[in-house]
């Protein structure tokens, strides 16, 4: 099984997540299964390169990779196609960064040698969900058809922060590539539209299971788990870890502790970003050389 990250840009948290992700997999993964990162800046991961697969992609790439409508996440799409090509007889499990294994994966990969697909789990019918984002994308493609696909009241969105396709499904991704090109031509409202197409062109071939019960998702509180990440990867610094001393500390962790998800104040999202807007730092003062 081929276990596969993707991370672009520069933001050093986003590297610091598939970090940390990579050694909770190292600690419950096969001895057999393989670690790929699909990254733009491959030099963050000379410290483990000798342990995981790296495929260097640059701006040129993904620009291609975001296709004529120029859609962002189009691009992960595309990466889990390159790595299908690249091993076509390996399943494939794809994990967001913001991710961790609390479980061993064995029940995945058996079932994935199977046939069977998975998303994280399923967050409810499109028709029924209660977001602005997903109210748009009802009220636009209700009673549509796509790539052959009609979209109706039993249509279900599924979260795209785990993607497991079984090699003898590797066909759904060219579906969920043109499901997706056809939501961008149609102006479906685009920020989950990836999501949806993943959702709707996995779920065709085997119908989806959820994994949430093996692989956590904090993409609803990353302030509290970036923190904890962070104060992990500078300890483990400080105090010189081993690779081995790292994956001992990560199969320690209580990862209980921390909620994956808070529900935010929307009120006090506000008030915070309209106070903070009278405090900005005034006359700052700088070293001079």
């Amino acid at each position: 099984m081929n276990i596969v990250y993707l991370v672009f840009g520069d933001k050093i948290d986003h590297y610091q997540q598939v970090y940390f992700s990579i050694y909770t997999a190292m600690a419950r993964k096969s001895s057999d299964d393989r670690i790929l990162v699909i990254a733009e800046n491959p030099d963050l991961f000379n410290s483990i390169g000798k342990r995981i697969e790296i495929i260097p992609i640059d701006r040129k790439k993904i620009t291609e990779w975001e296709g004529e409508h120029k859609f962002f996440w189009r691009v992960k799409i595309k990466a889990l196609e390159h790595v299908a090509e690249k091993y076509p007889d390996e399943d494939l499990l794809y994990l967001d960064g913001d991710t961790f294994f609390y479980e061993h994966a064995d029940e995945l990969r058996a079932k994935l040698e199977s046939g069977q697909n998975f998303m994280h789990l399923e967050e409810g019918k499109l028709a029924k969900l209660k977001s602005k984002t997903e109210r748009k994308m009802w009220q636009k493609m209700q009673g549509k058809t796509y790539s052959g696909i009609k979209i109706n009241e039993n249509s279900a969105m599924w979260n795209a922060g785990l993607i497991a396709i079984s090699h003898k499904n590797f066909a759904c991704l060219k579906l969920t590539l043109d499901l997706n090109d056809a939501m961008c031509a149609d102006g479906v409202t685009r920020r989950l539209i990836e999501q949806f197409a993943f959702s709707l062109g996995l779920n065709e071939n085997s119908g989806l299971k959820p994994a949430d019960h093996v692989v956590g998702h904090y993409w609803g509180n990353k302030n509290q788990w970036n923190t904890l990440i962070s104060n992990f990867l500078k300890v483990a610094f400080m105090k010189h870890y081993s690779f081995e001393k790292i994956i001992e500390e990560v199969k320690e962790m209580d990862f209980t502790k921390i909620p994956i998800r808070v529900r935010e104040s929307s009120t006090q999202r506000k008030l915070t970003k309209f106070v903070d807007s009278f405090y900005e730092d005034l006359k700052p003062v700088y070293i001079r050389k």
